[in-house]
């Protein structure tokens, strides 16, 4: 079965990879190749963050039992989890002190238990 969105070419591989005509294949056929699944975590991450992040940016409300400013902390700390999981090899990250980076791993552990907790409530 054919999803509705794939990338344009397989996911972290070269053309020079003499796999990259079988997944370049797979990818015409099914919209997805197995490279997509080498590093899932970051293709999902890929995925949702640009869409959360507009989400966030033209919701038209907010959960039952939640005022406007939670709601906005609630997506700004889901935001924060994808993004930390798509940079978290990023030279940048790996200046930060040991305390900065347990702080962080804890606040985007938070987000995606934020993201499954509200799951449900991202429409509008």
């Amino acid at each position: 079965m054919k999803h509705k969105w794939s990338l344009k070419k397989p996911y972290l591989m070269r053309k020079s990879d003499e796999r990259y005509p079988r997944h370049s294949k797979q990818l015409k056929k099914d919209g997805f190749s197995d490279s997509e699944t080498w590093a899932l975590d970051s293709v999902i991450c890929q995925f949702i963050l640009p869409r959360l992040i507009r989400f966030k940016e033209i919701k038209g409300g907010h959960p039952f039992g939640l005022t406007e400013p939670e709601w906005d902390d609630i997506l700004g700390e889901m935001i924060f989890a994808f993004e930390w999981n798509i940079s978290e090899y990023e030279e940048i990250l790996q200046n930060l002190s040991k305390e900065e980076t347990d702080k962080n791993w804890e606040r985007h552990k938070n987000g995606l238990e934020l993201f499954a907790k509200h799951f449900r409530d991202l429409w509008w």
